[in-house]
């Protein structure tokens, strides 16, 4: 399933593959993976995004951390698939312990971009806050936890465009990003003022 909100033959696209496209009808990306989320029929919510691709046994590693039925969500590491060779190393290694810092704190990065959540537990805490302009899926990991298990697996791995990082300035983007992760964590407030790049 694919939730779209493109202008162009995105959505003709993806259903002559089969992908059934669920049109957004809220402005922003809270809205769009509260929609998202909203209209899946299964069980298990895996979710990424569109400059992103996961790795070959990716479903296979969620579907293992599912087997403990008290874990609710699970996310795992992110590498860049583009870029400078010297900000894909660097960036590489700053996010997965950045990551691991969330996870052995006991406050989850939980990334839209590389998740998986019981829907279950997605509507027992009332979706994602369709009010946030970012880190909405922070906010939703940290409020799934306080009703059971989120888990970081090493071996539910992405890979995502550095297109977004570049074109927002690599100092501006990270520091947004550690900035809004600490307020969203430990003030339950996320910024308003990140623009979405095109």
């Amino acid at each position: 399933m694919a939730i779209d909100k493109s202008t162009d033959g995105t959505q003709a696209l993806c259903e002559k593959y089969g992908w059934r496209v669920v049109k957004q009808l809220g402005k922003g990306i809270a809205n769009a993976r509260h929609e998202g989320f909203s209209a899946t029929t299964g069980e298990i919510i895996a979710t990424t995004d569109a400059d992103t691709k996961v790795s070959k046994d990716w479903l296979k590693n969620i579907h293992k951390a599912f087997q403990d039925p008290k874990v609710l969500a699970v996310y795992g590491p992110v590498a860049l698939l583009d870029g400078p060779w010297w900000l894909r190393f660097f960036g590489n290694i700053g996010y997965q312990v950045f990551l691991w810092i969330g996870h052995l704190t006991g406050h989850p990065n939980l990334s839209g971009q590389n998740c998986a959540v019981r829907k279950s537990a997605f509507l027992a805490v009332g979706g994602f806050n369709q009010k946030l302009t970012t880190a909405e899926d922070v906010d939703l990991g940290l409020r799934i936890k306080k009703n059971g298990k989120v888990v970081y697996k090493q071996g539910v791995k992405a890979y995502t465009s550095a297109r977004r990082l570049i074109a927002y300035g690599i100092l501006k983007f990270v520091a947004h990003h550690v900035k809004n992760y600490f307020t969203i964590t430990f003030k339950g407030k996320a910024s308003d003022n990140f623009e979405p790049i095109r």
